[in-house]
């Protein structure tokens, strides 16, 4: 029996497609990695049935999100598993902006997919109030993003005191400490909340390969290392090809805390790596109580309690996380 018009809804993705889903999503697939985690935060993580897990911590999110870790998944952008996914049989498949060939799979397989797009704040905040409407949790995804947004612009306003001559450059380091990313990505923009420059302006993408002339010729301030990069501060601030760049003389290399995503990128995490960056590249201005602020995070969004020496062991864990359908 075809749907009546009462039992569906008409959602615009971040593309402007009109795409024609039922009422109550029961049966979504997840591609990108870091939508479930935000339907996790609005209560619709039980609407999932498969998951791409990303840059996560296995074994935390086996410990604190069991259900979000135990499904399965279709595979990934430039991988989509085509047989699981007619096997699952979902009701809509979430996907990202830049997942051109997996987008395609889904179209010719006639499966309805959702786009949407995660790499500045103003884009996570339109695909959240989309997932929102998705799902029928408007009043959640709103009180989410208010939060989100009271402590983006708590962090703006602290450091709007902050000189433009004052603006510290950041250089991130991706999988290899010689490996970083584009202006066009999230964590530039966490940089860029967070009184930063990213170094690399004009580079586009990920994982872009750098010369260590490159490095000297951008002089960072402060030499950020990303949850999944292969090499250590310590492997930094030892290797004699990083000696004489004055970040690595002041000891200015820093590894991104992570807990059960990578805070970088772009989920609800991402407000905890904004106000941790912010003390970082400006001590003498700002002093975010991040033991407070990590413990009040993930007490309202996750349900879990956090001790002193937890938050303690987040912020001074330098074991690289494993990524997985990233590529």
């Amino acid at each position: 029996m075809p749907c009546l018009a009462e039992d569906t809804q008409t959602i615009v993705d971040f593309k402007g497609n009109q795409v024609t889903l039922p009422a109550n999503i029961t049966k979504a697939a997840i591609l990108d990695p870091f939508s479930a985690q935000y339907l996790h935060v609005i209560g619709a993580e039980d609407r999932i049935i498969a998951n791409q897990a990303g840059p996560s911590d296995a074994e935390k999110l086996k410990k604190y999100t069991p259900y979000l870790a135990s499904l399965p998944s279709i595979g990934h952008k430039d991988n989509l598993n085509k047989e699981e996914l007619v096997k699952i049989n979902p009701e809509v498949v979430i996907s990202s902006i830049d997942y051109v060939n997996a987008n395609e799979v889904s179209k010719q397989l006639g499966i309805p997919f959702v786009i949407l797009d995660y790499e500045s704040p103003e884009n996570l905040t339109k695909s959240y109030e989309i997932l929102g409407k998705m799902f029928g949790k408007e009043k959640q995804a709103d009180e989410f993003l208010s939060y989100y947004k009271e402590k983006m612009n708590q962090v703006k306003t602290d450091l709007a005191k902050v000189t433009t001559d004052k603006t510290k450059k950041v250089y991130y380091g991706q999988r290899k400490a010689t490996q970083t990313l584009g202006d066009n990505y999230y964590e530039a923009k966490v940089a860029a909340i967070a009184g930063g420059d990213n170094v690399a302006e004009g580079v586009k993408g990920g994982d872009n390969i750098v010369t260590m002339d490159q490095i000297y010729s951008w002089n960072p301030d402060v030499i950020i290392l990303l949850p999944y990069c292969a090499q250590s501060v310590d492997d930094v601030l030892s290797d004699p090809a990083w000696q004489a760049l004055p970040a690595v003389q002041k000891k200015q290399v820093f590894r991104m805390p992570k807990f059960l995503m990578t805070w970088e990128m772009p989920v609800p995490e991402s407000v905890l790596a904004t106000m941790w960056l912010a003390n970082i590249l400006y001590p003498g201005e700002v002093n975010y109580d991040l033991t407070k602020e990590i413990k009040e995070f993930y007490k309202k969004w996750y349900n879990i309690d956090l001790s002193d020496d937890e938050v303690l062991n987040i912020l001074s864990d330098s074991a690289p996380v494993i990524l997985t359908g990233m590529s």
